[in-house]
């Protein structure tokens, strides 16, 4: 797979011969860095990209590629499945399997667990929206490094 972000060009190689236990992730920025992961494999990798900001999620971390040769990806590790991720402000939303979580600088912020699974994430006038197995929805205000129902 071959993505975009700003005027950086990302190749991804995904190896599965471990699966579901693990899989290989191998980044390539610009044609010349290179870098390689070891992910958990029972949930497919995932893509999103912001404004300026490509990043890729699997089921236990979020992986946000570098925006310029002089710096690294940044790893985030959670301890439950992640579903979607957002990159919101100077940070990021991570949707789990039942909580919400806010990133900063590397840190959690603000964590908001649900008793049952959610399933899904949309954006909706300015708030997240998710929604559980049980058909029940969720209305998260972000702001700052806070979440709030």
């Amino acid at each position: 797979m071959t993505f975009v972000v700003g005027d950086r060009t990302f190749g991804v190689r995904v190896a599965e011969d471990e699966a579901p236990r693990s899989m290989t992730v191998t980044v390539v920025m610009d044609g010349r860095f290179e870098w390689t992961f070891d992910e958990p494999g029972w949930r497919p990798l995932s893509v999103g990209a912001a404004s300026d900001r490509g990043y890729l999620w699997s089921a236990r971390g979020l992986i946000v590629l570098p925006r310029s040769s002089d710096e690294a990806p940044e790893l985030i590790r959670v301890d439950e499945d992640l579903l979607f991720v957002f990159c919101v402000d100077a940070g990021w939303v991570l949707v789990c399997e039942t909580s919400v979580r806010r990133m900063v600088a590397g840190n959690e912020t603000a964590n908001l667990q649900f008793g049952e699974v959610l399933e899904r994430a949309r954006w909706e006038s300015g708030t997240l929206v998710v929604g559980e197995t049980s058909g029940l929805s969720h209305r998260i205000v972000i702001e700052g490094d806070d979440l709030s129902i």
